[in-house]
């Protein structure tokens, strides 16, 4: 009874914080692309007349008036309801980590236990792909439309640390947002020398004028991204840790392989972009129906990577790996600078259904050292100046409930001839019955961290030429109200990757790779059991290309409104994730790439996480217990075979919407 009465006074203390007075809308109506969250959380509510979102409509106030854009100008709802899709993404990157398998601090690396390769990047990008999880990209920028000032705090607990992620965003006209973010993610870890440290500041502003004949957006971001490296568990400390040595249950004694190493990574980017309409047709109805616009867009960033380290011992006894060191002293830089410059004519119109453009663009990749590296055998240059000169179109048409899209690129002049030609279409029904189905032809250059590097260590220097990667992919998807299945097919040619003594590689063969995943929702009654699978098949190429063949994610949760007057909407459940065991690829702390091991699998391991996630109004409270189940299972969990899984850890999370 006791418990009973503090958590209701707690859940009431939240409700009378938030009881403050709605805002009014402050813009016409406008389409609005609601989130699938917000549809699916009004199946689950009782049959009461209340919104899509738990903003309430009251004095006139309208919830879709907030909105957010993202980079493709899709427009969206700020959504506040509670969902299990918001659980699974409620981590230090805000993304799904299904297909992901986490380090044990936050704000470390993930291990990857699935490829996606449908995009349209064709171009080279920075290396050190371990540290990109928390990076954030042009594509993942978000500009905003509000009717009156907002702010978004968005917390989560880490290991001896925590991760807060704020956003201020205010309308100054109905025609102008500026925007306003920072990241700040500190975590310790339970085990030496992890420490993750990530500084991410980002500021928006948008502008269109009152006909809409002209707009432009921009956005400036600075990124940090600091990490401790241990290199992982020693060899003696992985056989104490599986066999559950009670001196290790204090996870600060187990012995690792680097006491003073460091990475770091350092970006700056400033980008806009903007476009005029230079001639448009409206009908007797006034409504537009071909217009004619030219746009701008134009990138630039500054990228700084590097590693140090004092420690001697570890390199010198992995000199398979290594290779000989130097000196005493590692620091390894290097520094990016990437210009992106485009102009394009854009055409809308029903009698094409839909809109075509048309685009030219140049690029310039600048990757530099300090100094010419002089070895015994070769001279590693200090720089490489990239520049590709493209055209290229793209078509997106729709007719009724089917839509069709296609995007060309082609290299014109360049290092690398790339080029990319990717189809899909697909239909949409009122039933909530979807099918799409695509394919593409693509080769793209590998990352600069296979072609050009400069390192204190023998085996890490080289300055080699590779051949694009290509890829043929052909993916379908289906919907229903129950169910989602996605299947690809890649056929991938000159697959890049780092061997198993780190050297970066080339496989001369063709790698075939099947990708099913699919995804269910049962309910009866306040009972709901979520359910993903993924299915893989590598029949060609296994030897460089691993995945594990089986992971599945089983979701069993209880939803409802507690007490009286429904203050509260809580979801209390169990997770349950588990993968099939393989080789997965090992961490290389120099480069923060992977790279292949034959020595030992990982995975065949359950992991269990208990939750507890409440609404009150406009805030989430996401209470976690991960891997519940350790002590109980064994302490075989490691995710590469070094670094152990996440032991059981109590997590707290908050996301809270302000509306002034």
């Amino acid at each position: 009874m006791k418990k009973t009465g503090i958590l209701y006074l707690f859940c009431l203390c939240f409700y009378l914080v938030n009881a403050q007075e709605e805002p009014k809308s402050l813009l016409p109506e406008a389409n609005i692309t609601l989130q699938k969250d917000s549809l699916q959380f009004l199946k689950n509510k009782r049959d009461k007349n209340i919104p899509l979102d738990s903003i309430k409509n009251m004095y006139g106030g309208r919830y879709v008036d907030y909105q957010k854009i993202s980079y493709a100008f899709d427009t969206i709802q700020i959504d506040t309801t509670l969902h299990i899709d918001k659980y699974f993404r409620h981590n230090f990157t805000q993304k799904d980590d299904f297909e992901w398998a986490p380090f044990p601090n936050q704000g470390q690396t993930f291990v990857k236990l699935s490829h996606q390769f449908v995009h349209n990047d064709i171009l080279p990008v920075f290396g050190a792909t371990a540290k990109l999880f928390d990076y954030l990209s042009i594509e993942d920028i978000t500009y905003y439309h509000v009717p009156t000032p907002t702010t978004i705090l968005f917390y989560n607990s880490g290991m001896d640390g925590q991760m807060l992620n704020s956003t201020f965003t205010t309308n100054f006209s109905k025609f102008t947002n500026f925007s306003v973010g920072y990241k700040g993610l500190r975590s310790i870890g339970n085990y030496q020398r992890a420490r993750s440290s990530h500084i991410n500041f980002r500021t928006t502003f948008s502008y269109y004028n009152p006909a809409k004949r002209y707009q432009f957006r921009t956005h400036f971001i600075s990124q940090k991204l600091d990490n401790l490296e241990n290199g992982g568990l020693t060899a003696t400390s992985v056989k104490e840790f599986k066999d559950d040595n009670p001196d290790f249950q204090s996870r600060g004694r187990v012995n690792v392989n680097l006491y003073d190493a460091r990475s770091f990574l350092k970006s700056d980017r400033f980008n806009y972009e903007h476009e005029l309409r230079l001639t448009n047709t409206k009908d007797s109805l006034q409504q537009n129906l071909t217009n004619l616009k030219v746009g701008h867009h134009f990138s630039f960033e500054a990228s700084k990577y590097q590693f140090s380290s004092t420690d001697t011992d570890y390199f010198d006894n992995n000199e398979a790996l290594f290779g000989e060191r130097l000196e005493d002293y590692t620091k390894d830089k290097t520094e990016l600078r990437t210009i992106q410059n485009q102009v394009y004519l854009k055409f809308n119109s029903p009698w094409i259904f839909g809109n075509f453009k048309v685009f030219g663009a140049v690029n310039s990749i600048n990757q530099a050292y300090d100094a010419v590296k002089t070895l015994e055998t070769e001279n590693i240059p200090n720089e490489r100046n990239i520049n590709f000169t493209s055209i290229g179109g793209s078509w997106n048409g729709k007719y009724k409930g089917v839509f069709i899209n296609g995007y060309a690129q082609q290299v014109i002049n360049g290092e690398n001839l790339n080029s990319n030609l990717h189809v899909n279409a697909g239909f949409q029904l009122k039933n909530n019955v979807s099918a799409k189905a695509g394919l593409q032809i693509k080769t793209q250059t590998p990352n600069l961290n296979y072609t050009l590097n400069q390192s204190n260590f023998t085996n890490l220097n080289w300055n080699q030429n590779f051949d694009s990667e290509a890829y043929r992919t052909i993916y379908g998807s289906i919907g229903t109200k129950w169910l989602k299945a996605d299947l690809f097919l890649h056929q991938i040619e000159n697959y890049a990757y780092f061997d198993a003594t780190s050297r970066a590689n080339q496989y001369s063969q063709i790698i075939d790779y099947l990708k099913l995943k699919v995804q269910s929702e049962l309910q009866l009654g306040h009972f709901h059991l979520n359910n993903t699978l993924l299915y893989q098949n590598v029949a060609q190429g296994k030897e460089v290309f691993r995945v594990p063949e089986f992971v599945t994610r089983n979701t069993l949760y209880y939803q409802d409104y507690f007490f009286k007057g429904d203050p509260l909407f809580a979801q209390i459940g169990i997770s349950f994730k588990y993968y099939t065991n393989y080789y997965a690829n090992s961490f290389n702390p120099v480069l923060n790439e992977f790279y292949l091991q034959n020595s030992s699998q990982v995975g065949n391991y359950p992991s269990f996480d208990v939750f507890v996630n409440g609404e009150v109004r406009r805030t989430r409270i996401y209470f976690k217990v991960e891997n519940v189940t350790a002590s109980i299972t064994g302490r075989n969990y490691f995710v590469t075979p070094n670094q152990p899984a996440r032991d059981l850890i109590m997590r707290l999370g908050v996301v809270w919407n302000f509306w002034n």
